[in-house]
């Protein structure tokens, strides 16, 4: 297959095969790359998708959205390592919160602490207390306070939360459960305990509330721990449980699938005060007031930071977070059912087939190199601010890498397959517009491509349209042989398509002896501007065709030419036309058929330039114009004014009875034939005495005194010519 053959099969196969391309690259995302688990299983695999769509995710989160705030109803107690300290208190302080004794020793403290903590907070009106850290026993011996704090939440049961939490001693060592003694743990009461356990590919997007145990850690939970009933073994998060325990009810969401968590902001969004404050200023503190600040509140005890021997903090998308505030923020969520939800499949594949459709009508209707880049990324920045609205006003997650890859490869196909189909026709183009038109209009013709293809599809534009046929070639013809012909005519023909390209016309077809060109036709061009340029174009080939009779003469194979010409102005269809193998380029409608009437009146009128009367108008400052007539022609429901320009306006003086011609005119059409007839007469006699037009008018005057023309009469004649 030929380059040429192999360009026109692109090029005529255009829609199918982008379409083919875009319908591939939307299956490609919808079944190769797409992973429906990715939200659910966020620590399982690394592709680019994943990366992508929690990248997308961080930033929708940080991007600031409609003002939002942490629920007030939620506080968080924090233990930091200054508590481990000399707390440095009076005595009177101490009388007054002597649970500040059990602090700044060993870890663990003093249970009592808990004890009387949760009695306070509880008897004060709070709505529950949670535990954000393991009451584990690091030996077999029971920890002081254990007798004092059992009893407090075996009491308190339905209003407390404490933590377990799977994890390992050492790095790659097996899996245990850190959790209470079974002192701790209120008979009966199993769903007491929550995993703290989270669910992180290195930044803790979700969490899980739901989490089997493997069997082999059961069964060796059951060896470690015989007396331990498996039943009291949690499977529910941490912050699950206290949600569930506030409302009464389970949260109103799928359970085993990790959540989403809706971030509300930086850490110390949520209201955070030190436990040592809490305690040190219990009474004193008028915020406080004795407790009643914690009324109706969620009260969340945790580390802050390092707590002692481990790091408690998390890396989320906000910043470093302390795990009671992600506690704190996961329990909010459920609570107020504001967690993040992936996008159902179905919104996905209706995304994925809607901007492949899109991707497809721009790659198909729009040729512009950097319109088709400015609309992909505006169809990108509309995507994903409509999502990001969908964000904020739904909580709902979109997937943004099926857009990406979508708009990215059928943009980068849809211009590179422009771009080399463009490479190729413009080179086509070129070459054949280049004999049509001058160089330097076939060159601006397809630097607007664009706009140049919507015209070759069909296009209303106003035009002006240029008429040229030799005389008396048909009996000129039949004289000569048919190579002096053919040489004589390509000598005429290449002089005046040459004038016309001088003045950026457009030759549109030749007819036989006949030419037709335009302005305003292949690109943008005022109709002043077309209208003179092509005037100017008529009266120069005139003088062209003077210079070649000069050079003609005594050349017995060559024959004296004269030519008519005719011009108009009009609104005419632009397009291309014909077989789909051999079309052409050009103009049709009034204009054209206007011109052409107007050419062959050339001939009756006997002068070789004529002018439609728009064209007058638009020139007339420009040009010196002789009024022909007022003609009806065939086809036409109109009479028309025709008129010859004699020459450039500037620097020129009116012909001798020209002035007289004018004034005829006017009595002729005002019926005042007698007086026109006095005036034409004059006229003729200052113009030699043989002037075809006076004597034209002077016979009609003479017709119209013998018979007078009806009362419509407006002075137009019938041509019976085409």
């Amino acid at each position: 297959m030929s380059i040429r053959r192999l360009f026109e099969f692109l090029l005529h196969r255009r829609f199918l095969i982008q379409t083919a391309f875009v319908v591939i690259v939307t299956a490609v995302y919808i079944w190769g790359v797409h992973d429906p688990d990715m939200w659910t299983n966020p620590d399982q695999g690394n592709t680019w998708e994943k990366n992508l769509e929690f990248s997308v995710l961080d930033m929708r989160g940080n991007i600031p959205s409609p003002p939002r705030t942490a629920p007030t109803d939620v506080v968080i107690l924090t233990i930091t390592q200054e508590d481990f300290k000399q707390l440095g208190v009076d005595a009177e302080t101490l009388k007054r919160s002597h649970e500040l004794t059990y602090m700044g020793k060993e870890w663990p403290w003093d249970r009592r602490l808990w004890a009387e903590l949760t009695e306070r907070l509880v008897g004060s009106g709070a709505k529950l207390v949670a535990y954000d850290f393991v009451f584990n026993n690091p030996t077999d011996e029971p920890i002081a306070g254990d007798a004092e704090f059992g009893p407090v939440l075996a009491r308190y049961a339905d209003r407390v939360v404490i933590a377990s939490h799977w994890g390992t001693v050492a790095p790659g060592s097996d899996s245990i459960l850190f959790m209470p003694p079974p002192g701790l743990i209120p008979q009966g009461e199993e769903e007491v305990m929550g995993l703290t356990a989270q669910n992180t590919d290195g930044i803790v997007r979700s969490v899980k509330n739901f989490q089997e145990a493997p069997q082999t850690l059961m069964r060796a939970l059951q060896a470690n721990h015989p007396r331990l009933n498996l039943n009291d073994v949690p499977k529910y998060s941490f912050n699950w449980l206290a949600a569930k325990k506030v409302l009464g009810m389970a949260p109103q969401r799928e359970l085993k699938k990790p959540m989403l968590l809706n971030f509300y902001g930086v850490s110390g969004t949520f209201t955070t005060i030190k436990l040592v404050d809490v305690l040190r200023n219990w009474d004193t503190d008028p915020k406080l007031d004795h407790g009643a600040y914690f009324k109706g509140k969620v009260v969340f005890v945790g580390p802050d930071d390092v707590f002692r021997f481990s790091n408690d903090t998390y890396n989320t998308p906000p910043d470093n977070m302390p795990g009671v505030e992600l506690q704190a923020t996961a329990y909010s969520n459920l609570v107020h059912n504001e967690w993040l939800e992936p996008a159902p499949d179905w919104i996905v594949l209706t995304l994925a087939v809607g901007l492949g459709a899109l991707a497809l009508v721009v790659s198909l209707w729009v040729h512009s190199v950097m319109l088709k880049m400015g609309l992909f990324a505006t169809l990108g920045a509309i995507f994903l601010a409509v999502t990001q609205h969908i964000f904020w006003a739904h909580l709902i997650v979109t997937p943004v890498s099926g857009a990406a890859m979508i708009l990215i490869c059928c943009g980068a196909f849809g211009t590179l397959y422009d771009y080399i189909l463009g490479q190729y026709e413009r080179q086509r183009m070129l070459g054949m517009f280049e004999s049509m038109v001058s160089p330097g209009v076939a060159g601006l013709m397809l630097s607007h491509r664009g706009e140049f293809e919507q015209r070759l599809g069909g296009q209303r534009k106003e035009v002006v349209v240029l008429f040229s046929d030799i005389r008396g070639f048909t009996s000129w013809s039949e004289r000569v042989g048919p190579d002096a012909l053919v040489a004589q005519l390509n000598e005429y023909l290449s002089a005046m398509v040459g004038v016309i390209q001088e003045e950026g016309g457009t030759l549109q077809k030749y007819i036989g002896d006949a030419l037709m060109a335009a302005w305003g036709d292949v690109r943008e061009l005022l109709p002043a501007e077309g209208a003179e340029r092509a005037v100017r174009a008529a009266l120069h080939m005139q003088r062209e065709l003077g210079v070649l009779n000069v050079n003609w003469l005594g050349q017995p194979n060559r024959k004296q030419l004269s030519c008519g010409i005719g011009i108009n102005h009009g609104e005419g269809v632009v397009g291309q036309i014909g077989h789909p193998r051999r079309q052409e380029f050009t103009v049709m409608g009034d204009p054209v058929n206007l011109a052409s009437r107007i050419e062959s009146a050339t001939k009756q009128y006997r002068h070789p330039v004529l002018v439609g009367e728009s064209i007058y108008e638009m020139t007339k400052e420009v040009f010196l114009y002789r009024l022909v007539d007022k003609i009806m022609v065939l086809g036409k429901s109109r009479a028309v004014c025709i008129y010859a320009p004699l020459g450039e306006l500037a620097g020129a003086q009116p012909p001798p009875g020209l002035p007289l011609y004018e004034a005829a005119l006017e009595r002729y059409f005002a019926r005042d034939f007698v007086r026109a007839v006095e005036l034409f007469r004059a006229a003729n006699t200052q113009m030699d005495g043989n002037d075809f037009l006076c004597l034209n008018f002077i016979e009609r005057c003479e017709y119209h005194r013998q018979v007078p023309p009806p009362a419509d009469w407006d002075g137009s004649w019938a041509l019976k010519e085409k």
